[in-house]
């Protein structure tokens, strides 16, 4: 393939792959927990063992034969004819392994060891990545009035509803952690102090219910604004 030539990309197939990703935030937060999950799995890889591939190699070929096979096989009732070739066509130009790099060069940012670098990658940036899902709207619903976001981590767990799983969808399993922190927030006797943890019960398998914690954080935003972040008890 040429050098990139199209918005920093290989191509513009590539860029257009890669932007109808961003452009959907469910889509968007699936690859993000992806990513995350091949470089955790990398040193496993046969190839690593052996010494063919890097660390780095391993996540990213394996996860574009993922974003490759899936997306595929998503655009695959199309049938047949012109239409069908030229989308063929189209797909056989796109450089997967730069839509995974994408996505893990956004993990590794964001799980540095000392966290992603805060005068480059702000709390916009952070939602439009997927490291962070607005739930502004829904939150001032309930009277939580300031920019309100939940971490991945939290999105993954707890609003999510996991596979196979009845009786569940992510709206009321959203509405159950703000409910909680509005009630946490209510109850607090330390308001100066920034952060709060509050229970809620969740039901993440047809077993039974489990209770589980969560911090609220709330400091400045990318103007200087209150916001509030809700994540996992571990994380900053």
């Amino acid at each position: 393939m040429d050098d990139k030539k199209h918005e920093g990309w290989t191509n513009f197939e590539t860029w257009a792959v890669a932007t109808w990703l961003k452009s959907d935030h469910k889509k968007y937060r699936y690859w993000y927990s992806e990513a995350r999950w091949h470089r955790e799995e990398a040193p496993q890889c046969k190839e690593v063992r052996e010494g063919i591939w890097s660390l780095e190699d391993a996540a990213r070929r394996n996860m574009a034969d993922q974003i490759q096979r899936e997306i595929t096989q998503h655009v695959s009732g199309v049938g047949r004819g012109a239409y069908a070739e030229l989308l063929d066509a189209a797909l056989g130009n796109v450089n997967w392994e730069e839509i995974a790099e994408h996505y893990l060069q956004k993990v590794k940012e964001a799980t540095a060891p000392f966290g992603p670098v805060i005068f480059n990658y702000s709390r916009a940036q952070a939602i439009a990545d997927g490291a962070l899902v607005d739930i502004t709207d829904t939150a001032r619903e309930a009277g939580i009035r300031f920019h309100t976001a939940v971490t991945e981590a939290v999105w993954r767990n707890y609003v999510a509803v996991p596979a196979g799983v009845a009786g569940q969808d992510e709206l009321g399993r959203l509405w159950d952690i703000i409910w909680m922190l509005r009630f946490a927030i209510l109850r607090d006797t330390r308001k100066a102090s920034g952060q709060i943890n509050f229970q809620l019960v969740v039901r993440n398998d047809n077993r039974g219910v489990q209770e589980v914690t969560l911090k609220a954080q709330c400091g400045p935003g990318d103007d200087a604004e209150p916001v509030i972040t809700i994540m996992l008890p571990h994380e900053d």
